[in-house]
């Protein structure tokens, strides 16, 4: 009897422990140069949110679809540019418009551990599914923070970054489910984004359009 029971416990924990992890393999990391034409807006980006180590998006002008979404449905990896959600008595200073990534989508059970995202148990395998800080993750920041030609104060500031990944309330986070019609956004930069894990997820109507690139 106990080893039946033994057994069908091995069976259910098995396959929750092996999933395949979840890929995203057309999003790419490359920002594209691309032409205004009728129906999009150009958006002057002024913040470092969505920096991964070369400064993306800050303070060029940016190129956003605006009727993108009429015909094409919201994808996990998209950049958008969105409404920020109006919060009363909240501390976060937010603009009225932000661009941020999407990383979960309407009905998918979402999580983060120690900076990694999870995607309905499965972890999300793509150059966005763990969090960053310049560009960096948590290894490449302690790897970075161990060499020996860097100064203390900077190697002090990398070694903060990781840990606050490791441990910071911003980098976990309990599973939810994303409601219907909602997204989960998570900018680039997790150190510098105001985003889902602060103001929770936002609805499609607040979704304004696509970032295609930048402005040729």
């Amino acid at each position: 009897m106990r080893l039946s029971v033994l057994i069908m416990l091995i069976a259910v924990v098995l396959p929750a422990c092996t999933q395949e992890p979840l890929r995203d393999n057309e999003t790419k990391q490359d920002i594209n140069k691309v032409r205004s034409t009728e129906g999009m807006n150009v958006y002057q980006h002024g913040y470092d949110n969505m920096d991964r180590g070369h400064h993306e998006f800050d303070g060029v002008d940016i190129v956003v679809d605006q009727t993108y979404y009429k015909t094409h449905s919201v994808q996990r990896g998209d950049i958008i540019y969105y409404r920020n959600p109006k919060l009363a008595n909240s501390k976060m200073n937010l603009s009225e418009n932000e661009i941020s990534r999407v990383v979960a989508l309407p009905g998918e059970k979402f999580r983060i551990d120690k900076g990694q995202i999870y995607i309905d148990g499965r972890q999300l395998d793509s150059f966005y599914g763990q969090a960053h800080r310049l560009g960096m993750n948590v290894n490449e920041l302690i790897e970075t923070s161990n060499r020996s030609e860097i100064t203390d104060n900077i190697r002090n500031n990398f070694k903060g970054n990781a840990k606050w990944i490791q441990e910071s309330d911003d980098s976990n986070k309990k599973e939810i489910q994303v409601p219907n019609g909602q997204y989960y956004i998570i900018g680039d930069d997790w150190f510098r984004s105001a985003d889902s894990r602060h103001f929770g997820t936002i609805s499609k109507e607040s979704i304004l359009g696509k970032v295609l690139g930048y402005k040729e």
